[in-house]
């Protein structure tokens, strides 16, 4: 969730005087080069972070700047709240509220009714109306398999009704058209494949394994199997 990640850069960064590309990669488990996007987001948003090159080189707020209340206006803040906000049902627990309770210190009281009337305005219900009642558990699954880079074994039925067992290396959750599908590289298809949660049956975690390079920056336009 870019969102999470940018507002808890921010915070390492207004904790710690120095911290290199690579840590923070590995702490929100994505690449170097996202790291630098999200740099160059935050300096956009007002907040400069400046980069030192070399040995114990590495990003920091420039000397003497305090974040000011004032770089998010109501609008900003109101939409980054109603983001967060509509992801409670995805299962994020502990992480989501961590997200929420630092994008909150950020509103001043003079604004927080404001901005809670803004924010109530929209609300998003990613609960689909019927159907597969796994849903809501199979998403938790599969943020721990992403999480924790494991792989997932699951029944899955095809359009035609035809069930295979799978093992798969797991990559992206997507939501389309109130769908939820998972972007996977298929262990048993030797190929890259996109699954439709609502087909899947019987999903367990299964061991860890190493991330494939070439998926990180691969463009996702397969058929849904």
């Amino acid at each position: 969730m870019k969102v999470d990640r940018l507002v808890s850069i921010i915070m390492i960064l207004l904790d710690k005087e120095r911290i290199g590309a690579q840590e923070l990669a590995e702490k929100f488990e994505v690449s170097p080069r996202t790291i630098y996007r999200d740099i160059d987001s935050i300096n956009l948003a007002g907040i400069p972070i400046r980069s030192t090159s070399g040995v114990g080189g590495g990003f920091e707020i420039m000397e003497n700047y305090k974040v000011d209340c004032k770089v998010f206006s109501t609008t900003d803040l109101s939409a980054i709240l109603m983001g967060l906000s509509s992801l409670s049902n995805m299962g994020h627990g502990e992480e989501l509220a961590n997200a929420l309770a630092k994008v909150k210190s950020f509103v001043p009281a003079d604004r927080a009714k404001d901005i809670e009337l803004k924010t109530n305005q929209l609300y998003v219900d990613l609960n689909t109306w019927m159907g597969n009642k796994n849903i809501k558990p199979y998403l938790k699954l599969i943020q721990t398999a992403l999480k924790e880079n494991r792989l997932l074994s699951f029944d899955y039925a095809d359009r035609h009704g035809n069930k295979t067992a799978r093992t798969v290396e797991p990559n992206q959750l997507v939501l389309k058209n109130s769908h939820w599908y998972c972007q996977c590289y298929c262990c048993d298809r030797q190929d890259f494949r996109l699954f439709k949660l609502s087909r899947i049956t019987s999903l367990q975690l299964q061991e860890k394994f190493l991330h494939r390079e070439n998926i990180k920056n691969r463009s996702w336009n397969f058929l849904i199997f």
